[in-house]
């Protein structure tokens, strides 16, 4: 049956989503509805999938409208103030870091080896991060088969690290150097110009593979290594900071606004991790 009280979850979900920082598993981790959402996801190829979709299409659709009433607003900061909104992004991604430390009982579960992944973590994002130094602008995205390719195989692993608690879809876009193109093309689309279709089917794609494939991969990984699955997190998140930083502002009300929409991102990733007495 089609749970309607589910529409403005899965906009809450597509919402953070869109936003480089605090994830789609994690807001359906604050919501009270993460077991849930994986599960009826790693169902849908089974024969119950009709309980899974009935679950997950509300949450779908409530994402659907997020993503294309919210992609214009990002695309029009991320064109015409780019520095501080990936200020903003920084403050999104580092504020959601507490929250990994409290779920993960870092004192109490972490040893050598949790730490060792941490510092891998971050040196793949760092290796990451020099190639996207010169990305091109959004607008100029190529549409070969090489560049469709590319959005297929961003599509997969934005789709894996969104399931995740922590790591957003979009940052991991972001890290690629796609995420402007894929928010620039929603907003394309949204104004009727079918151009870029060839890039949001790619990247649908990709979505659609990396979620079916590796729902049941990060329940294994969750259930049978907890604690080393969020050493990764945690890693990853720190060095997403990398491929994120926009380089340091050239004047002084430059960094006011950074320093303020930091400070704005990195208190709202806080209080959307913070515990609450009626979630999990």
């Amino acid at each position: 049956m089609f749970n309607w009280k589910n529409v403005p979850k899965g906009f809450l979900m597509g919402i953070v989503e869109l936003v480089p920082g605090v994830s789609s598993g994690t807001m359906a981790l604050l919501l009270g509805i993460y077991d849930q959402f994986l599960g009826a996801i790693s169902r849908i190829i089974s024969k119950h999938y009709k309980q899974a979709l009935a679950f997950l299409l509300p949450l779908v659709l409530g994402m659907a409208i997020a993503i294309l009433t919210m992609s214009s607003v990002l695309d029009y900061f991320l064109q015409n103030h780019t520095m501080p909104t990936h200020w903003f992004f920084m403050g999104m991604v580092l504020g959601v870091i507490p929250m990994m430390i409290r779920i993960s009982n870092v004192k109490a579960e972490f040893r050598a080896i949790h730490f060792i992944l941490i510092l891998i973590g971050i040196a793949i994002l760092y290796a990451m991060s020099m190639f996207n130094a010169d990305a091109p602008p959004a607008s100029s995205a190529g549409m070969e088969l090489g560049d469709l390719f590319k959005y297929f195989l961003a599509g997969i692993l934005a789709a894996s690290m969104m399931l995740l608690p922590g790591i957003s879809g979009s940052l991991v876009m972001l890290i690629l150097g796609v995420y402007p193109i894929v928010i620039y093309a929603i907003n394309e689309f949204t104004s009727l110009n079918f151009e870029v279709l060839p890039i949001l089917i790619s990247t649908g794609l990709g979505i659609v593979t990396g979620i079916l494939v590796a729902s049941r991969i990060i329940s294994h990984l969750l259930k049978n290594y907890t604690y080393l699955t969020y050493a990764g997190i945690i890693g990853l998140l720190f060095g997403s900071t990398f491929a994120i930083y926009p380089g340091l502002p050239d004047s002084g009300a430059g960094w006011i606004i950074s320093i303020i929409v930091f400070l704005a991102g990195l208190s709202i990733s806080y209080i959307f991790g913070k515990p609450r007495n009626d979630t999990p």
